[in-house]
């Protein structure tokens, strides 16, 4: 848009940022935050299985990608090294071939492969001529390595999911392996990528992770400026106003983000504190401060901020304490939870310092990342009530749980609302899709209107309670539950 209407984009971000402020400050200065007590479970879900469908969705997008840059053969040649060569006049004024490429960019922290040659991703050779060799079974089957590295990193950590289950050790070392699934599927990955690129001679075959060598401005145009001033370039004058626009569109994802979270981190509090009095929550101070570090993320043009409800609930976890003295074969119970800060700067100090191991993340395949985000497709969306309504639909009732939104409403009556659910998404999800997609938060915050006044005139008060009220929380600990199953939404 901005490259459309011919303007700075890193301005207009600023703009954004500033406008995006102002609305959070207006928010809290009228006490905006209680607005979240009618975003009930109704509207989570929605939004839940919105996210969930795009996680599940961009994997498989990615795949397709790499499988059309690199259709499946019949037959394949593995003797390497491959050869093939790449046009690069424009930068060392010669042609070279694969062989001696490495040798010659010695010097150079940039590594090529006969994959950098052929992506189109490469932003040194995209502009240049690419000679491939006439015998094309000489290229080795990148595709179905970066399926195997995608799928392997999705069954990985779903298996070291339901470790916790097992019988298998004690439950301390079953949660731990269950807690760093994902990072143990990470690494068994990319240890096994750079096992085949050892056995290739050395050559990459799968994309990894692109990160530069210096800390410093991403964009060029701007150099090594981190400060991005509102009057550096002149703007035509409505481009200020109209800003605001997109602001208030952050603003409202930004509320739901924040306030969810909140909400879910107070739960846990509720469990341990039934009878004592608890401490208010910091529904207002959360998102004034996320809405000011907006701003001044947005000054120096670095990403924006947003709630982490998985990492969250994860540290009110590791903050919490059991008891020890229960009967045997009981499960032991929340008897308190450590609140400090100290952890919490510790976790986002050494988030910082990953800033520092360049080299190491260079070595993650894309595809490992992306199975990773097919895992938090597949957790998310199984950890809501909307998808058990879905999977009882085709168990016999007998076998149904003894819960109250199986057991004291009709069938049809559940039905109709997971319809309902399931219509709304599929809504917003065309619309997500279409050159509308702007419209996505006003749409997401019309539910609530609808569930409010709209659905009581379908469902009973009843009804409405058991499918729409909030979970029975229990101070009983149980450890076959995750994190990811007891957040809603995977953001």
């Amino acid at each position: 848009l901005c490259r459309l209407l011919q303007t700075n984009f890193w301005i207009v971000r600023l703009c954004v940022s500033l406008w995006t402020t102002f609305f959070i400050i207006i928010l809290v200065a009228f006490e905006g935050s209680f607005m979240i007590r009618y975003v009930t479970r109704f509207t989570e879900e929605i939004f839940a299985l919105i996210i969930a469908i795009v996680y599940l969705y961009e994997p498989f997008k990615k795949l397709y990608t790499i499988f059309q840059l690199n259709p499946v053969l019949s037959k394949y040649n593995y003797n390497y090294p491959l050869n093939c060569s790449c046009n690069i006049s424009s930068i060392l004024n010669r042609s070279i071939t694969m062989k001696n490429m490495n040798l010659l960019l010695n010097n150079s922290s940039f590594k090529y492969s006969c994959y950098n040659c052929t992506s189109s991703t490469s932003s040194l050779l995209q502009n240049n001529s690419i000679t491939i060799p006439n015998d094309g079974t000489q290229l080795p089957n990148k595709a179905l390595l970066s399926l195997i590295i995608l799928l392997g990193t999705c069954f990985m950590s779903l298996a070291l999911k339901r470790f916790r289950r097992s019988n298998f050790f004690g439950r301390t070392t079953r949660q731990t392996l269950s807690d760093f699934g994902m990072t143990i599927a990470l690494i068994c990955m990319v240890l096994f990528d750079m096992l085949i690129t050892k056995n290739a001679g050395g050559h990459s075959l799968t994309q990894k992770i692109t990160v530069p060598n210096s800390i410093r401005p991403s964009d060029r145009e701007r150099g090594n400026t981190w400060l991005i001033s509102p009057l550096r370039e002149r703007l035509p004058f409505w481009v200020y106003f109209a800003s605001s626009f997109p602001a208030i569109l952050i603003s409202v994802v930004l509320f739901f983000e924040v306030e969810l979270t909140s909400i879910m981190i107070q739960t846990k509090l509720k469990c341990v504190y039934t009878t004592k009095p608890i401490k208010g929550t910091g529904y207002h101070l959360d998102i004034l401060i996320a809405g000011v570090l907006i701003s001044i993320n947005g000054l120096f043009g670095l990403p924006w901020i947003c709630a982490a409800p998985v990492r969250s609930i994860a540290h009110v976890a590791s903050l919490s304490r059991y008891s020890k003295t229960h009967a045997p074969g009981e499960k032991p119970r929340l008897i308190d939870i450590k609140d400090q800060r100290l952890t919490n700067i510790g976790v986002h100090i050494l988030i910082g310092c990953t800033i520092f191991a360049a080299s190491i993340i260079r070595k993650i395949p894309v595809a490992a990342l992306f199975g990773i985000f097919l895992y938090f497709g597949i957790v998310s969306i199984s950890g809501t009530q909307l998808f058990s309504r879905l999977k009882m639909m085709f168990i016999p009732t007998k076998y149904h749980p003894n819960v109250g939104y199986l057991r004291r409403i009709r069938q049809m009556k559940r039905y109709a609302y997971t319809f309902i659910q399931i219509v709304a998404a599929g809504l917003l999800l065309a619309i997500k899709v279409t050159s509308f997609a702007f419209l996505f938060p006003f749409i997401l915050v019309l539910l609530v209107p609808f569930r409010k006044w709209c659905l009581p005139f379908i469902f009973t008060e009843r009804e409405l309670n058991e499918l729409d009220g909030d979970e029975q929380q229990d101070s009983i600990f149980d450890d076959e539950i995750d994190f990811y199953g007891q957040v809603h939404l995977p953001i």
